[in-house]
């Protein structure tokens, strides 16, 4: 049961990994910024921009 399940998500990721890399690069450049927007403002207002990982930038993305 639980390998049934991990095939099925193993499918959806290289489904949606495939639609990322088929977007437009203008399209996904202002994906890009809106996550760093997002990093950058309320809790997190006192980060330096500079200084912002894009690790830290998606871990405080929210996953829903």
């Amino acid at each position: 049961m639980i390998a049934w399940r991990y095939e099925i998500d193993k499918r959806k990721d290289k489904a949606i990994m495939w639609i990322a890399w088929h977007l437009p690069k203008r399209l996904v450049m202002w994906c890009y910024y809106r996550v760093g927007a997002h990093a950058t403002q309320g809790k997190y207002g006192n980060t330096v921009v500079t200084e912002l990982s894009m690790m830290d930038a998606i871990q405080r993305w929210p996953e829903k």
